[in-house]
């Protein structure tokens, strides 16, 4: 059976993926590709940040997780948000050095924010909802 952090991890690696994608063919000004994956990174991101805020995120507080690190994780969502709308105009623009740029912060950010949510908070998850896992599962999909 999937653990939390093994579910919100495998997500992280696909919203990754994508990442890595839409930045070698902006770098390349690859625009159509870079288009394409860069929209499909913002989808998967966006999607995986509204699962946590509105299922995993309030299930870990309403069990008596820590809120902290949640807040924490919120304001680095919303850090991200800016940045990901930055490398949108970047990407309209064709403006190749822009978008690496802001690709190299943004990637910088999403290491750090992952290693603390793959460490801490998802492995609290797994203690305190490790007997609702499959609905929380089904609800986050839902999300």
């Amino acid at each position: 059976m999937q653990t939390i952090t093994e579910f919100m991890s495998d997500l992280h690696n696909a919203c990754d993926e994508a990442f890595v994608i839409a930045e070698q063919a902006a770098l390349s000004s690859n625009w159509n590709t870079a288009e394409t994956a860069f929209n499909n990174f913002r989808s998967d991101i966006n999607k995986h940040i509204r699962m946590e805020k509105m299922e995993l995120f309030p299930a870990i507080a309403s069990s008596g997780g820590p809120t902290g690190p949640i807040q924490m994780m919120c304001m680095e969502h919303d850090q991200m948000f800016l940045l990901i709308e930055q490398m949108a105009n970047a990407l309209v623009q064709h403006d190749a050095q822009e978008y690496g740029g802001l690709s190299e912060t943004l990637l910088i950010l999403m290491q750090q924010h992952n290693l603390k949510e793959e460490q801490i908070l998802y492995p609290i998850a797994d203690q305190l909802l490790a007997t609702q896992r499959e609905v929380l599962f089904d609800r986050m999909r839902a999300a």
